[in-house]
């Protein structure tokens, strides 16, 4: 880059951790070591990304099953009682004292951490990052790369055109839509009319040490592009 920009990337389902008194959520440890529970590869992912550029990182510490941290505070899915057609019998009926725990102590902390870090380091660009299976309904999916986006596409369509440039398989707004109301991205970048992205990697290109280092060199060269012609 040009110039140096402040860059704070994001991975807010970067662990599968569920405290042990939670007994698993009732999942079985199969269960818990797959993208149901985070998404592969993209903790390494993230730290590897930010020392290329630079830049600061954040993560989600605990297993989106327990509290999606991608989530707006009054979406349904935000504490999940099905995922994939998979019952987390450890959220069902769950009280409302265990729902504000979980909210106030994990939740609310982790998203006043990000407000902390964008205002302490002056941050200017978000970029959130997500992995996705490749595997769907039987299908397998085409693409690499997703670049999800709501209403601000300043930056996503930048990247877009740069993979594009670089013959990538990426989607727009695929396999996900980007536009959630409340999530990380709408809370954080939307609001505060920040330049933030949120990319999605399909997981199978994080399956290793040498291949998220791969990829990590190839978004830093995307990134690099795309925030230079801003």
């Amino acid at each position: 880059m040009r110039k140096k920009k402040n860059i704070l990337f994001i991975a807010d389902h970067a662990s599968n951790y569920i405290p042990s008194p939670l007994h698993n959520l009732e999942l079985s440890k199969n269960l818990l070591s797959s993208h149901i529970a985070y998404d592969l590869g993209v903790k390494d992912l993230c730290i590897y990304l930010s020392s290329l550029l630079s830049s600061k990182c954040i993560f989600g510490e605990y297993s989106r099953l327990l509290i999606d941290l991608n989530r707006g505070k009054s979406d349904p899915t935000l504490i999940p009682e099905i995922v994939d057609g998979k019952i987390i019998l450890g959220n069902i009926k769950l009280s409302r004292k265990s729902k504000r725990d979980r909210i106030s102590k994990i939740y609310t902390k982790y998203h006043e951490n990000i407000k902390s870090i964008i205002k302490k380091d002056k941050i200017k660009i978000l970029i959130s990052l997500h992995s996705f299976n490749p595997i769907f309904k039987k299908k397998k999916r085409n693409i690499h790369f997703g670049i999800l986006s709501n209403k601000d596409k300043r930056l996503s369509n930048l990247i877009i055109d740069e993979m594009k440039n670089e013959n990538l398989r990426v989607g727009d707004n695929e396999p996900y839509t980007g536009n959630l109301i409340g999530d990380t991205m709408f809370k954080h970048g939307l609001k505060n009319n920040l330049l933030h992205s949120l990319i999605e990697v399909r997981n199978d290109l994080l399956s290793s040490p040498i291949k998220i280092h791969r990829i990590s060199k190839i978004l830093k060269k995307i990134l690099e592009k795309s925030i230079d012609r801003i």
